[in-house]
């Protein structure tokens, strides 16, 4: 396998380049194609937000508001896009279909190889996760986190968090391509409940794809292993970590935190995820 389409969703705002940076150094190690998508969206949607007492003067001042919004973002994602396309050197093309953001990332998401998305920003924090469940959880494709500042560079070292479970088994196969040619590939063991004996099946499976790896393990419970996890990736020096997403249910890792959520908000490299 290897990663030929790619889907950067823009949002018209200022981490679009960060998205498209990755994408633009995923496509320099593949070769391929970036579809860089921005959805119309649809003033109207803003309309049951109001309440169901709201005059209709009130209904109309806030779905004007969202569509001078809309209409913002759109000339903004136009402009990062260009801005961005002059000097990328990669085969791309920007595509913006009506509707809202996560129906067009649900829709082109399932044609494309990899989707790549920015690490959540503080100012606009629910929307890009909503972006990024829309693409982990609708699409059945990996996802790509890029971080919000340095160098993405696909041939350093890459990380890999392992717990046995199904997501991550799912991440292992995605990371494959950007593992195989790498100088170092470490595997992090997350949580007390991976048995030293159960790394040898993952072991002589890396081996078979010609992948040696290097164990190191983070011995407490899966789902607060983020810490631990991220800081064993930077102690390797690595430029890409790959993990499993939502291994622990999204309401438990609301409430409890977790390997996710953590990624989502501190992660100063880039992370694939896979569910």
């Amino acid at each position: 396998m290897s990663y030929k389409v790619l889907l950067a969703p823009m949002a018209g705002a200022p981490s679009d380049t960060r998205t498209l940076a990755a994408a633009a150094a995923v496509v320099r190690r593949f070769g391929g194609h970036v579809e860089a998508l921005h959805a119309a969206g649809d003033p109207r949607d803003s309309i049951p937000f109001v309440g169901e007492g709201a005059s209709g003067a009130l209904v109309e001042q806030i779905v004007t508001a969202a569509e001078k919004d809309l209409n913002r973002r759109a000339e903004n994602a136009r402009a990062n896009y260009q801005a961005w396309i002059k000097g990328a050197n990669v085969d791309a093309t920007l595509v913006e279909p009506s509707g809202s953001e996560e129906d067009a990332i649900a829709r082109h998401g399932r044609f494309a190889d990899l989707i790549v998305l920015p690490r959540p920003a503080d100012d606009e924090a629910i929307a890009s996760t909503v972006a990024f469940e829309t693409a982990l959880l609708e699409t059945g494709r990996p996802v790509l986190i890029a971080p919000p500042s340095g160098d993405m560079d696909f041939s350093s070292p890459i990380a890999f968090a392992w717990n046995g479970s199904r997501e991550a088994a799912r991440a292992l196969g995605a990371g494959l391509p950007f593992m195989k040619g790498a100088p170092r590939v470490v595997c992090i063991v997350a949580g007390k409940n991976v048995a030293e004996d159960d790394t040898k099946p993952l072991e002589a499976y890396m081996e078979r794809h010609g992948i040696k790896i290097e164990l190191a393990r983070a011995d407490v419970p899966t789902i607060q292993a983020g810490p631990h996890v991220l800081a064993e990736a930077r102690r390797a020096g690595c430029g890409l970590l790959v993990m499993g997403a939502y291994t622990h249910s999204r309401l438990r890792q609301l409430v409890f935190g977790g390997v996710t959520r953590y990624m989502l908000q501190n992660a100063d490299l880039p992370v694939l995820m896979a569910h």
